[in-house]
C-alpha cells in the first residue's frame, strides 16, 4: 500500500481552506471571579466566541487581542521533575507588566490555551473574521495554572503547570519584598494588617509601605515586608 503526498500543500493553502490550527490564549487574572484577559497568536485581533467563569465558550462573540504569542516546549523529566510549559507575552508597551504588577504576578491565576481550526471560528465580512463555519465546540482546550513569572524590557514568560501537580496551591503565598505586602497587595487596614483595628483610619488614610510609617501606626508588630532585603538605588547629588 502506498500514500501520495501533495507536497505542493501550501500554507497559504490552509489557510484558504480553515484548516490551519489557531491558538488562543485566555488568561485569568484573577485568583477568584472572572477577569479575563484575551491573547491569540496572530498578527491582528480577531473575534471568536468568549469564555464563562466556568471555563465554558460561549455563544458569545468576543475580542481576543493580538499579541505575539511563544509557547515552550511541554517540559517533561525522568528524574521527578515537575512537566510545565512556557508562555511568552511581549513587554514593549507595558500592557502586560501593569497586569501582572497589580495582581501580584497572576501567581495561581489559570490560563486557558484553546486550540482549533480557523473554520470553525466565527465568520464574517472583515479581515478581523476568519473561518467559514463556526462552532465552539469545535476546539481542543486545556487548563493550566501559572505557577511563576518573569519579565524584562520586551517580554512577560509564565510558567505553567497542570492542576494536579499543583493543586491550587501557590507556594509561597505572597511575595517577599521590603515594603509591607498588605499594603501592595490591597490589604491596608485590612484582617491582616490591622485585624484589630487598632489604627486610627481618619488619621492614616493611606499607607506608602514602609518600615517607618508602620512604626508610626504603632503597628510594626504586624509588618508584613522584609527590611533586610538589600536594595540598590542611585543618588545624583
Amino acid at each position: 500500500m502506498s500514500y501520495n503526498v501533495n507536497a505542493s500543500f501550501s500554507e497559504e493553502q490552509a489557510k484558504l481552506e480553515g484548516t490551519f490550527p489557531v491558538d488562543m490564549y485566555v488568561i485569568n487574572t484573577l485568583r477568584s471571579g472572572w477577569e479575563p484577559s484575551y491573547y491569540v497568536n496572530m498578527n491582528e485581533d480577531i473575534y471568536g466566541y468568549s469564555m464563562n467563569a466556568s471555563g465554558d465558550l460561549t455563544a458569545t462573540e468576543t475580542v481576543y487581542t493580538r499579541g505575539k504569542i511563544e509557547t515552550g516546549e511541554l517540559s517533561t523529566s525522568t528524574i521527578g521533575e515537575i512537566s510545565e510549559v512556557s508562555i511568552s507575552i511581549p513587554n514593549t508597551n507595558r500592557a502586560m507588566e501593569s497586569i501582572i504588577q497589580s495582581r501580584n504576578y497572576l501567581r495561581g491565576c489559570d490560563v486557558y490555551i484553546i486550540t482549533t481550526f480557523s473554520k470553525f471560528l466565527p465568520s464574517g465580512s472583515t479581515y478581523r473574521h476568519i473561518g467559514t463555519t463556526p462552532d465552539k465546540n469545535a476546539v481542543m482546550k486545556e487548563k493550566l495554572y501559572i505557577d511563576g513569572v518573569s519579565s524584562n524590557n520586551s517580554a512577560v514568560s509564565f510558567s505553567c503547570k497542570p492542576k494536579f501537580v499543583l493543586k491550587n496551591v501557590v507556594l509561597p503565598r505572597r511575595r517577599f519584598c521590603k515594603e509591607c505586602y498588605w499594603a501592595l497587595d490591597g490589604d491596608y487596614l485590612g484582617s491582616e494588617c490591622d485585624p484589630a483595628s487598632n489604627i486610627n483610619s481618619a488619621s492614616y488614610p493611606t499607607y506608602d509601605g514602609t518600615l517607618e510609617q508602620c512604626k508610626i501606626r504603632n503597628n510594626e508588630a504586624r509588618f508584613g515586608g522584609f527590611p533586610g532585603i538589600p536594595g540598590r538605588g542611585i543618588w545624583i547629588s
